[in-house]
């Protein structure tokens, strides 16, 4: 039972060392022996044993990277650890179950595709959590993954399996016949041509890339507001004020994007009437002083719905006056230009959206509400809008927040022609720990997977820019007031990644629903031929 244990509990420790922001990269490629060498060993025993042991090892993976998820409140850690601690854990059952239908050699060819169709699962549900995605681990190492720029982070998921199965494979070998002199072989094979060579090519591709595209100047406003105590009681008009005032250090005529923080405006905006609101009109000063300069920041909108139209998620105003949908905005202010918003489409589970709202809306509603999240959910949009500079020349992707998590979803607004990306965030809600560390660094991701410079605003801390091939300057502390300025350049080439989008998750699925085919046929004709 203890060594059992211990090989469960090795590989989460292996995955949290190498994790960002601890970030000691090369062990992901050792991380999954354990439980690979443990799913050995429990070969002869009931599915639910390797399950349970698979539980507590992918479990403890997400208690250990994600804990700070408790800052904000109990019940996302608790549902990070059981339900994708419990999902990982099906992962090596179902790989367990090709094994033994389909031959050994099958099922380790299939575990990678596996992982990757729950990586795909975790990026378009409704408890989407694509944070741990094996490929987000080499985000402090972003001169071994150039090639992101052909496969996303799917490829770096997919690179971290291959090398730890075909180590585990040449050390089980060596456990079998003791040959020492084989085993060097074998590992030393690996390291060349699975490990270093792809490191080779990314990292010469990494010293000779310059930035492309013309520049793009930049300021950044870090404001700084306590998510906790601040935010709540300060009138938007306040909050506006305090931008202005750090914005004003860096602003001149020569400025194309002033860049704010998600919710910089959290009292609630309505859509239908943007210009009136004291808040509005004190950014727009800004831009009167400087005709060419573009705007840009988060807010709460309101969306009315009169005479009783609705939405799926919108929710009663008092006194019987209809339903308001709201919405976690970016908007764009120009000179001479009405706003233009772009709502948040990628929801944070439990706070900003319910989960299988018709199924779980009439039985947990009031207990989410209370825990201060959302039962009707924010609404959103299914299309990117991008927001182009004064002279178009410049054409911005705006991610709020989560986001920016998402790697196909990028593309979209590429797609679309953003040729660099603004990301707004609020990173207070975690504290000091390291989920706000994480999040910049998973941008670093979006950067070079599209070849696109970033500029990152974040309420109090990390904003930054970020280059073409993931580069960070001009960081912020934490916890701290800050304005940035800086030249980013714009690049309009589309990478193989922005135009083709996530091929590896399109081909794992298909792969792991053949396979899962032929297991089951397999599995009936053993029972026919039982019978017989």
């Amino acid at each position: 039972m203890s060594h059992r244990l211990l090989l469960a509990l090795l590989t989460p420790l292996l995955l949290w060392i190498s994790w960002p922001s601890i970030g000691f990269s090369p062990l992901l490629f050792v991380a999954f022996i354990p439980i690979l060498f443990l799913e050995d060993l429990l070969k002869d025993e009931k599915a639910k044993t390797l399950f349970v042991y698979s539980w507590i090892s992918f479990g403890t993976f997400n208690l250990l990277c994600t804990w700070w998820l408790i800052n904000a409140h109990w019940s996302a850690l608790a549902t990070t650890v059981l339900v994708n601690g419990g999902l990982m854990a099906l992962v090596m059952v179902i790989f367990r179950f090709f094994k033994n239908k389909l031959g050994s050699q099958r099922g380790y060819v299939a575990l990678p595709f596996l992982w990757i169709c729950l990586e795909t699962l975790h990026k378009n549900w409704d408890l989407s959590f694509p944070w741990l995605n094996l490929g987000n681990g080499f985000a402090t190492r972003v001169e071994w993954i150039q090639w992101y720029e052909y496969t996303g982070t799917t490829g770096g998921t997919f690179w971290v399996l291959v090398v730890n199965i075909l180590f585990f494979l040449a050390l089980r070998k060596f456990r079998e016949n003791s040959v020492f002199k084989s085993l060097v072989w074998r590992v030393a094979a690996i390291v060349v041509l699975v490990v270093l060579l792809p490191i080779i090519i990314s990292s010469n591709t990494y010293r000779n890339y310059e930035d492309k595209g013309h520049g793009v100047d930049i300021v950044l406003v870090q404001p700084n507001f306590d998510t906790y105590t601040e935010k709540p009681v300060l009138s938007d008009e306040d909050q506006a004020i305090r931008f202005i005032r750090l914005a004003n250090a860096q602003l001149d005529s020569n400025v194309d994007f002033l860049v704010g923080p998600e919710v910089l405006l959290p009292g609630g905006l309505w859509q239908h009437d943007l210009e009136n609101h004291t808040s509005i009109q004190l950014l727009k000063t800004s831009v009167e002083q400087y005709p060419n300069l573009s705007v840009v920041c988060g807010a709460t909108t309101l969306k009315h719905y009169p005479d009783g139209q609705q939405s799926s998620t919108a929710r009663p105003l008092n006194n019987n006056q209809g339903y308001v949908d709201v919405y976690n905005s970016a908007l764009l202010l120009q000179n001479d230009k009405d706003p233009v918003l772009y709502h948040k489409s990628k929801m944070v589970a439990g706070v900003e959206m319910m989960p299988f709202a018709s199924v779980l809306k009439p039985v947990l509603g009031t207990m989410i509400e209370n825990m201060g999240g959302t039962a009707y959910g924010l609404a959103t949009q299914d299309y990117p809008v991008v927001f182009p500079s004064n002279d178009k020349a410049s054409i911005a992707a705006p991610l709020i927040c989560y986001d920016s998590d998402f790697g196909e979803f990028v593309t979209g607004f590429v797609r679309k022609g953003a040729n660099i990306i603004l990301v707004i965030t609020n990173d207070d809600w975690w504290g000091k720990t390291p989920g706000h560390i994480q999040h910049l660094y998973y941008a670093r991701l979006r950067a070079i997977e599209n070849r696109r410079s970033i500029a990152r605003s974040a309420n109090t801390g990390i904003s930054c820019f970020i280059n073409q091939r993931g580069d960070v300057s001009q960081a912020t502390q934490y916890k701290e007031e800050a304005v940035l300025r800086g030249t980013l350049k714009a690049n309009s080439e589309f990478t193989y990644y922005s135009q083709a989008g996530d091929l590896f998750s399109r081909m794992a699925l298909f792969i792991c629903g053949f396979m899962l085919l032929a297991a089951f046929v397999r599995a009936y004709l053993q029972r026919v031929d039982s019978k017989v």
